[in-house]
């Protein structure tokens, strides 16, 4: 059937349209996050006081690693230390440590702590396998056991043994804390007899999708996880309004455990054709304050509050890490030796510049910042491994030369700084 031409021109308005809002909703974003940095900068520096929470340390700096601000940046250097310093006994503290272990390769002491800390969080499941504040609870919840479940990823990851019967009696136990319209609730009673919510409900699917992936099971439709998660998101078609709403019930917390849920499943758009991801974003943008952090009427716990519109450590470290969209699906085995480009001296072999670009070249457009200090370099191993690494991430070297000076390369590296901020 031919489609007339009125037809055609609506269509291709409608397309240009969405075009326009999608590159205004991007703009916005790259702004809300370059006026976010020196707020959660300094509510990184505050957490690195005494009597500061070491979760809420942790994320905080999970955040500052997942918006590219550079290792070496000196309240980065003392929040790693703090940080190696502490000693976690809660769930929550633990994880978010772990977490930060995995993302940040140049974190002292890494493997020896990780190690710790797996074992820690190993003890801190029940008789089902799920997990409360302290050790060996007898009862559980399901936000505990959210980060512990991804506290244990992160730990599998950098090496630890995780049995394959944590995963499969955490499946098991989660599994049982839907109810027949597909939600969760917070604690373990089971099924119908809670109210599921929308921060429990993204939790649930996240753990399933953790343990499935732990399992290594296809997202079959026909099998038990995969049914459980797909109900799941039935219950956000159900619930859309949930999805951008700042009076939702911690809705921060919310919107960082549902991009963790999307991603670990695949979903980019609900069955409704709901845009996860734009629905948020556009509330987070909205909601920034002058100074460029955020504040929540709605989340219990919000950390470290600073003044001048910089708002509150949690809501504006969960809102960089929404807008950020880091987290990874799949976390692959991390190798013991990891080859920065500080380490990289004059006489370093070829396979540690290979090595260190492979790295700068993992951790994509959020090692920019270490790249272009590794372009203009001391040492020529250090600007061949920055050279690679921006081949593979921006696809060009925009005319840089390894084997040239700083001077000679000056508009080489400018031409990559622009296409960092143009493209980030």
């Amino acid at each position: 059937m031919r489609v007339p031409s009125w037809c055609r021109g609506i269509f291709a308005f409608a397309l240009g349209a969405a075009a326009i809002a999608q590159d205004d909703l991007t703009s916005r974003i790259n702004h809300a996050l370059d006026e976010a940095r020196p707020a959660l900068l300094a509510h990184l520096h505050e957490a690195c006081g005494e009597g500061t929470r070491a979760g809420e340390l942790a994320l905080v700096l999970l955040a500052a690693v997942h918006d590219g601000v550079p290792v070496t940046h000196k309240t980065m250097v003392t929040a790693m230390k703090r940080l190696a310093a502490a000693k976690p006994d809660q769930t929550y503290d633990v994880a978010l440590r772990l977490l930060v272990l995995e993302a940040c390769p140049e974190f002292p002491d890494r493997l020896k702590l990780a190690k710790a800390d797996g074992r820690t969080l190993l003890e801190h499941r029940n008789n089902e396998g799920t997990f409360q504040y302290m050790k060996r609870p007898a009862g559980w919840d399901l936000s505990n056991t959210q980060y512990g479940a991804l506290g244990l990823r992160a730990a599998a990851a950098l090496g630890v043994t995780v049995e394959r019967v944590v995963w499969s009696k955490l499946a098991a136990e989660v599994g049982k804390q839907q109810d027949s319209y597909g939600g969760f609730g917070y604690d373990d009673r089971h099924g119908d007899g809670q109210v599921g919510y929308a921060s429990m409900t993204a939790a649930g699917i996240a753990v399933l999708a953790i343990c499935q992936q732990a399992l290594g099971e296809e997202p079959d439709p026909k099998k038990p996880l995969q049914q459980r998660i797909n109900r799941g998101w039935q219950w956000f078609v159900a619930h859309a309004d949930t999805l951008g709403s700042p009076k939702e019930r911690w809705s921060y917390y919310f919107h960082y455990g549902l991009e963790r849920a999307a991603i670990l499943t695949d979903v980019k758009t609900l069955a409704n054709g709901v845009d996860w991801y734009a629905v948020g974003a556009r509330m987070l943008v909205d909601a920034q304050d002058t100074g460029g952090g955020w504040r929540s009427q709605t989340d219990g716990y919000p950390g470290g509050q600073l003044s001048g519109g910089r708002g509150a450590a949690v809501p504006t470290s969960f809102a960089v890490l929404f807008l950020r969209r880091k987290f990874q699906k799949v976390v692959a085995p991390i190798t013991p030796h990891v080859v920065t480009l500080a380490s990289l001296g004059p006489k370093a072999k070829d396979a540690d510049v290979d090595a260190c670009a492979a790295e700068l070249l993992r951790r994509g457009k959020s090692a920019m910042d270490d790249l272009v200090k590794g372009l203009r370099g001391e040492h020529e191993t250090q600007r061949r491994a920055a050279c690679k690494a921006l081949a593979g991430i921006a696809g060009d070297t925009f005319g840089f030369d390894p084997a040239r000076d700083q001077d000679a390369n000056r508009d080489a590296v400018h031409k990559a700084e622009l296409w960092y901020l143009r493209n980030r």
